[in-house]
């Protein structure tokens, strides 16, 4: 959809005003001078202000304030609580958030407007519809938040100009700036599960998917909708675009190898050499494309973990099909610290580090955690997963016991459910862990630092949503930075 298009739309509305998403298109509906536009948000209007600011990290608390009012102020219909969703039945466009079905208010409404034929569209679409030059989408369940970020540094270092926009409340949303974008520029995109629930209607030229287990099911019901909503992404792809797809993960490999793809697939590879594609050799990152380069050295990366390895493979290829010189590659490669929220280094307290891994929301963030660290390490783990699936903590289970993991201390409601999930490895394996569960996250930052000893290393890597104990991943991160700061060795 062009912007002229768009003005041509005489009754345009957006749900969700408050949030990121909702606030950015109404930002650039303003900015393009696009009239007809009905903006609602399920808060009271008393509480819109307290809402919006909660969603715009990426602000200081001046540019919130200057950002609010230039929205409050601009000639839009606001449609509160008590007036929410209120004649949307007559919209010509309706822009929805990437959650808009996990919300009870927005039913039946929506739900009635979008069986009636009322074209839905959202931030990423318009992305999508209005960007001229080339897209590299990042998607995953797991590592795309790092991949987007390290392939968007190696980018700024090359000749393009480029842009980026990610899924995290830190990163800004580029909609403005895309406007007068050239066809010899390059937007990167993080791209989550939910936005890809609705069409994107247009290919990335450049689409990675860095791995894909069992994750949003309450979202999608069951696994193969999951997947199948993840390799939508590569829907539109034609020949000359390229999916960049995990070898050593059999969901994505199987999506390059079953014939369904029109793009060609490039492969990365933590664990074996490839005949095409990015690899691991001897510590070494191997490309083998057109001809063999050696990018550098797996030590050289300041990220941590066997995971982070291949999110640095991933960008490799990424960047490699988009002509970007190897050794621009490597350098952005040895310079990247990583993003937050992703094994941060939070303290060092008595010879113990601690680390923080909150926005490890599925199984594989703690699977993957374990194996990131030489020293003893005690876990943190546990919260809220709903319709949780058998034997879905096992792999994790598993690589609990067969890494140097000293202690497991469980919160949540999910504690059980994991504390059976290693028991049963412990049967099978024949090794053993201590596991601890406590009632909160205070009572397991506690109990962390006193069964810890010097050279130790504690992570908090939950492996499950935080909900029923925080608003989100960001709170819960930000909670367990606080109580280790207020540690004290004697605690």
């Amino acid at each position: 959809m062009t912007i002229s298009e768009l003005k041509q739309k005489g009754n345009i509305h957006v749900v969700g005003a408050s949030s990121a998403e909702g606030s950015a298109i109404l930002d650039f509906l303003i900015n393009q001078g696009i009239v007809g536009v009905t903006a609602h948000d399920f808060k009271s209007k008393p509480g819109f202000e307290e809402s919006y600011n909660s969603f715009h990290d990426y602000l200081s608390p001046k540019e919130k304030k200057a950002q609010f009012q230039k929205l409050t102020r601009a000639p839009i219909k606001f449609d509160f609580k008590d007036q929410y969703l209120d004649g949307i039945e007559n919209a010509d466009l309706i822009f929805v958030t990437q959650a808009w079905f996990r919300y009870a208010p927005n039913f039946p409404k929506l739900k009635e407007a979008k069986e009636k034929g009322i074209p839905f569209s959202s931030i990423t679409k318009l992305y999508f519809a209005l960007f001229p030059g080339k897209i590299i989408a990042i998607t995953g369940s797991s590592g795309k938040t790092t991949t987007s970020n390290l392939i968007a540094e190696i980018v700024k270092k090359s000749k393009f100009k480029s842009y980026f926009t990610g899924n995290d409340r830190l990163q800004k949303p580029v909609l403005n700036e895309i406007v007068n974008a050239k066809k010899d520029e390059v937007l990167i995109i993080e791209v989550s599960n939910r936005q890809l629930m609705l069409d994107l209607g247009k290919n990335p030229q450049i689409g990675v998917i860095t791995n894909l287990s069992p994750n949003h099911l309450d979202d999608h019901g069951t696994f193969e909708n999951y997947i199948k909503a993840k390799r939508s992404l590569l829907d539109y792809q034609t020949k000359g675009d390229f999916a960049i797809l995990n070898y050593d993960n059999k969901h994505t490999r199987e999506i390059g190898e079953n014939g369904s793809l029109k793009s060609e697939p490039i492969y990365f590879s933590r664990t074996r050499d490839l005949e095409k594609g990015i690899f691991v050799r001897k510590n070494q990152i191997v490309t083998k494309l057109n001809k063999e380069h050696d990018i550098c050295s797996t030590f050289d990366l300041q990220i941590k973990g066997p995971h982070n390895i291949e999110n640095a493979l991933a960008a490799v290829a990424a960047t490699l099909v988009l002509d970007i010189e190897p050794q621009i590659i490597a350098k952005a490669l040895k310079e990247f610290k990583g993003v937050r929220s992703r094994l941060e280094f939070v303290k060092k307290i008595g010879g113990v580090k601690f680390y923080e891994d909150s926005s490890a929301c599925n199984p594989d963030g703690p699977r993957y955690a374990v194996q990131s660290f030489k020293k003893p390490i005690v876990l943190i783990a546990g919260g809220y997963r709903k319709n949780p699936i058998k034997g879905e903590f096992d792999e994790m289970a598993k690589a609990v016991l067969n890494n140097n993991v000293k202690a497991v201390i469980l919160i949540g409601e999910m504690r059980d459910f994991i504390c059976n999930a290693i028991n049963k490895q412990v049967e099978k394996i024949k090794k053993s862990v201590l596991v601890h569960k406590v009632d909160s996250l205070e009572e397991a930052v506690h109990k962390s630092l006193r069964i810890s000893d010097k050279g130790d290393v504690v992570v908090m890597s939950p492996g499950c949503e935080s909900f029923g104990m925080f608003k989100d991943y960001r709170e819960r991160a930000e909670r367990f930075k606080e109580l280790v700061n207020e540690l004290s060795v004697n605690s």
